[in-house]
């Protein structure tokens, strides 16, 4: 049994690999076969998208205006955070605004429900998903749903709490709920990844999708993409620049779960941590740390939405010490699914990711309040 999960280790390992890789490879090889399977998936997925245009494939329509957050690139780009972010520029708006996400891997994924009243909380990550819970907890005074079909959790959410726009998660490829505004978020440091479609690359679906969206949002925009990547896409979208903003939140484990105050991440500038992190990209996370000055002496690396158990933390936990670290450091997501699990025997901080808007925030604003 060892043998197996380990062989089945090394062919995932393999895979993302060449999902990542962008060199030439002999004609017999992985990337061929991957890129063979590429072709027939993308080919699927336009044909997909061509019968909902079409209405062939019927979608339904919500009583009230519909924003999308997605992605063309599977990974993290920043959705959550920009799905909060519109979220509240939206209430701020006067308007009445609820989140709905999918609850992926969350036990109420399938079934849907209310994961947040805008006021309490009323399901944890286990029931609600990782980031659906995430959100519940930044987003005051906005509801908070999950739904795997997003029409009937939409129309829960309409009779429940009436609002005015529904903003939706990770939606950009679920075409059988119609939207009034679809925000593709692409990644300024790699757009489009190496350019092939999954499970080759990590496009999922092809390019000529970006004809559904009304806007392009480049995050991690510490400069503007070069001209060949904006060439690619439509030449009427609308282009927006993000950055991302970390801070952190610091536990107290007196009263129990997160100091009221957020800090500057410079405030780990100089300290000997431990870091660890259930992320779409691990590497990324760690090397934002180093860049703010921190010293990682270790690092635990786990699955995008690992679920950590008592022998994970304990052996975190007992490094940090045998290591002499000063800090223990995670992600948000990954704090709120552990915040109460273990007492740490150094303190334990979170780092979370707010969006930034550059240059001309207001146009945002404008495009946001006169989309129809």
């Amino acid at each position: 049994m060892t043998r197996l999960k380990n062989l089945f280790k090394r062919v995932r390992r393999r895979i993302e690999m060449a999902a990542k890789g962008e060199d030439p490879t002999p004609f017999f090889s992985v990337e061929t076969v991957l890129r063979v399977l590429s072709v027939v998936y993308g080919g699927l997925m336009s044909l997909r998208a061509r019968l909902y245009e079409k209405g062939v494939l019927s979608s339904k329509t919500l009583p009230c205006r519909v924003v999308s957050i997605g992605n063309l690139v599977a990974g993290g780009t920043g959705k959550t955070p920009m799905t909060i972010r519109v979220a509240r520029m939206i209430r701020d708006m006067g308007y009445r605004v609820v989140v709905l996400s999918r609850g992926y891997r969350g036990r109420m994924e399938k079934t849907g429900g209310i994961v947040s009243d805008g006021g309490t909380i009323f399901k944890g990550p286990e029931d609600a998903g990782d980031e659906p819970y995430l959100m519940a907890r930044i987003l005051t005074g906005i509801p908070v749903l999950v739904g795997r079909r997003r029409y009937e959790a939409g129309m829960m959410a309409v009779k429940r709490f009436k609002p005015d726009v529904i903003v939706l998660d990770d939606a950009f490829q679920h075409l059988r709920l119609q939207r009034d505004l679809n925000l593709v978020l692409l990644d300024s440091r790699s757009p489009f990844g190496n350019g092939h479609i999954l499970p080759r690359g990590l496009l999922r679906e092809p390019l000529s999708a970006l004809r559904r969206a009304h806007a392009v949002i480049y995050t991690r925009s510490e400069r503007a993409p070069a001209a060949p990547i904006r060439d690619r896409l439509p030449r009427h979208l609308p282009i927006f620049y993000t950055t991302h903003n970390q801070v952190i939140r610091k536990s107290d484990q007196e009263k129990g779960g997160l100091g009221a105050d957020t800090m500057d991440i410079s405030m780990l500038k100089g300290k000997k941590a431990v870091a660890f992190a259930g992320l779409a990209d691990n590497d990324q996370f760690f090397d934002s740390l180093e860049q703010a000055g921190c010293m990682l002496v270790r690092t635990f690396s786990f699955a995008d939405h690992h679920r950590y158990g008592c022998t994970d933390l304990d052996r975190i936990a007992q490094t940090a010490q045998e290591d002499k670290a000063d800090v223990i450091v995670t992600s948000f997501k990954d704090y709120v699914k552990i915040e109460n699990r273990k007492r740490w025997p150094l303190p334990l901080v979170s780092v979370d990711v707010e969006i930034q808007l550059l240059d001309h925030a207001h146009r945002f604003r404008n495009f946001l309040s006169h989309t129809p």
